[in-house]
């Protein structure tokens, strides 16, 4: 499995292109997770460590300490300007700007005590001209918070789409740490790049071509023709294309988009529009779609806030609404019509998948509660262990059989149960039954029990769940618990999760995960998705 976003990797050094709109980490346990965090997963039997940062708009390279000798000797030459960098930006056309400039104004800084001004310095080279922006150099001595895009907009020359510090609109900041150069900490100078994003010269280009500043409306910087262009290339930078092509393109207004969400699901997009009404989506945004991918159909599913809905319908392109997709080397099957919820794979649901497939199950028994098409099982299969797929829908539970043969496991060695999971995982537990994993990843509401007041719900009776759950875990069994409503935050989330271990009479080590990369959240829409892996300890108390 290849990994397109490492840039050099030794026993003492990482160095990874961060795509933009991903933090360099996360701000508490509860946020999204960033570039560190999605990285340190995938390097589990390893510490790395933050030696600088970029800003979330900023793409680029990010290096990562791996040694003690490391961290020490890169932490000292950051500290001491020793560290070259170089980055590159779009700016506004100015036929009278001098090509070389250089900018030493102070820059207010986080300090411990408080918001400080401190010096900067950062020089300015025009690498290329064009009619309506210019491609320009910074190297910046000092490493301030935010510096080189205050330098630009000092100099009069704002970066396109920084609205923070003047820059016109764009789909993405155009500011991107493209060359780093360091001294290795046993093996000499080295100077590592990473070539900028084609939507740089996509600009550069569509203006250069135009008179008077005018652009084609598929490249005009704040248009859905280059929106959707930004938005791929910031997801495609994560995946190796032969081994995982679902995942969420477009992330509503995050990428330009408003209240739509578009999956990518290998050569069809899902476009997931949460408006109320009837109204087509824009043939703009359509046509920026295809023109950024050579997709064979766009289907739409509407999901109105006030409920209602129904399967997707094809709106573009050819009709084959039943197909495979590849995520992590597994192959999963896709059916755009079989449902007003789902096309049959929860992309938010990959990192999940990831460490089930990245661990070595062999021999243990995992449950799958809630199990939807089972690519929970699949992954943990694939990894060796013998799963039982539970579900209340017969239709998925078949899926779930199609999902393990496509991926060359027989169904035959696994089991599956159609029934409520509630009242089957107390069934499980009366006959004495346990594993080594159990997973529950419940929908908001359900009325299929009789348990809970004949109605049970997430907000109210998670806990409920997470007890029942834990009884069925042998000593030392793993238990992931996962919800997708939005409006339960995470103090609540982690209340009913202990609350139910209290009542199980078992205690354990919460881990917490959340939306993977290629979703989209910040200030004011905090990431819907919440789960935690508990590691219990041995019998109950």
């Amino acid at each position: 499995m290849l990994e397109p976003w490492v840039r050099y990797e030794d026993d003492e050094l990482l160095v990874v292109a961060k795509p933009a709109g991903v933090n360099t980490h996360r701000a508490d346990t509860h946020t999204q997770d960033g570039m560190y965090e999605w990285v340190q997963r995938q390097r589990p039997g390893q510490a790395l460590a933050i030696l600088h940062r970029l800003d979330k708009a900023t793409s680029g390279l990010l290096v990562f300490g791996k040694s003690a000798a490391a961290n020490q000797s890169l932490t000292g030459q950051f500290e001491a300007r020793l560290v070259d960098k170089r980055y590159e930006l779009l700016v506004a056309h100015d036929d009278e700007r001098p090509a070389v400039l250089e900018c030493h104004d102070a820059v207010d800084s986080t300090g411990r005590d408080g918001r400080i001004r401190r010096s900067a310095a950062t020089d300015f080279e025009r690498q290329a001209a064009g009619a309506g922006y210019d491609r320009w150099a910074a190297h910046p001595h000092t490493g301030r918070t935010h510096q080189v895009r205050v330098h630009a907009t000092a100099l009069g020359m704002a970066i396109l789409g920084d609205d923070e510090h003047g820059g016109a609109a764009a789909a993405r900041l155009f500011l991107h740490a493209a060359a780093i150069g360091l001294d290795h900490p046993t093996a000499g100078r080295l100077e590592l790049e990473d070539a900028r994003p084609a939507s740089f010269d996509r600009v550069l280009a569509a203006g250069d071509a135009q008179p008077d500043d005018a652009q084609p409306a598929d490249s005009q910087p704040d248009g859905a023709g280059l929106a959707a262009a930004v938005a791929h290339e910031a997801r495609a930078a994560l995946f190796d294309p032969a081994d995982t092509n679902a995942y969420l393109w477009i992330d509503r207004h995050h990428d330009g988009f408003a209240d739509l969400r578009l999956e990518r699901l290998g050569d069809v997009a899902l476009a997931l529009n949460y408006t109320d009404g009837d109204a087509p989506l824009p043939p703009a945004w359509l046509e920026a779609w295809h023109a950024t991918l050579d997709l064979r159909a766009v289907y739409e599913q509407r999901r109105p806030r006030g409920g209602g809905g129904g399967p997707a319908r094809r709106v573009s392109g050819a009709d084959q609404p039943r197909f495979e997709v590849t995520e992590l080397g597994l192959r999963y099957l896709i059916d755009l019509e079989a449902s007003a919820t789902s096309s049959g794979l929860f992309l938010d649901q990959r990192e999940t998948r990831r460490r089930l497939r990245s661990a070595d199950l062999t021999g243990q028994t995992l449950l799958n509660a809630f199990a939807h098409t089972g690519s929970l099982s699949v992954a943990a299969a694939a990894a060796g262990a013998t799963t039982l797929t539970l579900d209340l829908s017969p239709r998925y539970l078949d899926w779930a059989r199609d999902n393990l043969r496509a991926n060359a496991i027989d169904p035959g060695d696994h089991d599956f149960i159609y029934g409520d999971a509630l009242e089957w995982m107390d069934r499980l537990a009366r006959k004495g039954r346990t594993f080594d994993l159990v997973l529950v990843d419940p929908p908001s509401s359900s009325t299929s029990t009789k348990r809970s007041r004949g109605r049970w719900v997430v907000e109210r009776d998670l806990h409920l769940l997470v007890e029942s759950a834990a009884r069925l875990c042998a000593p030392g069994a793993t238990l992931f618990v996962s919800t997708n409503l939005h409006r339960m935050r995470w103090p609540r989330f982690l209340e009913h999760l202990e609350g139910g271990l209290v009542a199980a009479d078992r205690s354990g080590t919460i881990e917490t995960q959340t939306l993977p990369l290629d979703h989209r959240s910040g200030p004011g829409d905090p990431p819907y998705l919440k789960a935690a892996w508990v590691s219990l300890d041995g019998d109950a108390r």
